[in-house]
């Protein structure tokens, strides 16, 4: 038996890098940021300096992320108007 990894056979991502992440959802790395910041993704998990993102993390995150709604009027909402929702916040 082998002790070499068989480079035939793909290893699966377990986690990835700020700007890997800011590619597999298609932003840049200072959006990732952002959307840290206001709840949207995860905080990245930390080993030594390294900062990663468990991409089963950021699958969650995603799932929580409201449905485009694109053809059907935004509920109103007091203060409004309008009855627009210009943009929502994730509840930590």
């Amino acid at each position: 038996m082998s002790t070499s990894i068989d480079m035939q056979r793909p290893v699966p991502r377990l986690a990835l890098s700020r700007a890997e992440v800011a590619i597999a959802i298609g932003v840049c790395g200072n959006t990732v940021d952002q959307m840290v910041e206001e709840g949207f993704l995860p905080q990245p998990r930390r080993f030594h300096r390294r900062k990663v993102w468990l991409v089963a993390d950021i699958a969650a995150a995603m799932q929580a992320w409201p449905e485009d709604e694109t053809g059907r009027k935004a509920p109103v909402t007091e203060g409004d108007g309008g009855g627009h929702v210009d943009e929502w916040r994730a509840t930590p």
